[in-house]
């Protein structure tokens, strides 16, 4: 099984397999990662108030919100600089590729990055 995600902006899609989705994860919090937490919606795009926001695992279409997706990427930075020695080729090219994926360079024609958010489904 695996992780299918879209980001919001365009529904680029990124996949990975479980094991890969929490090395991600992980990471994210060791370069200082703290999670904001995920929304679910139910089919009238209401959020789903019994939904558990610490779920960021389940392929269950809980959506990252942007601020969180751009806290994901910066931490992810501070993990791979600072273990970029302690990790294997494969892992340091997966988490570059998801952080190029968080982000729509130059949304605004303004020189900034953005984060849009993605969905976990």
């Amino acid at each position: 099984m695996g992780m299918n995600l879209s980001r919001l902006e365009d529904g680029e899609e990124f996949t990975c397999n479980n094991a890969f989705w929490n090395f991600i994860l992980e990471s994210a919090k060791k370069g200082g990662w703290d999670p904001l937490g995920t929304i679910k919606l139910d089919s009238n795009q209401n959020q789903d108030n019994s939904w558990d926001a610490n779920d960021y695992t389940s392929n269950s279409g809980q959506v990252v919100n942007d601020e969180d997706a751009h806290q994901i990427s910066k931490s992810l930075k501070v993990f791979l600089s600072d273990e970029n020695e302690n990790i294997s080729v494969e892992e340091f090219e997966t988490i570059n590729r998801f952080i190029e994926w968080l982000k729509v360079e130059d949304y605004e024609d303004d020189g900034m990055d953005y984060f849009p958010g993605f969905e976990i489904y």
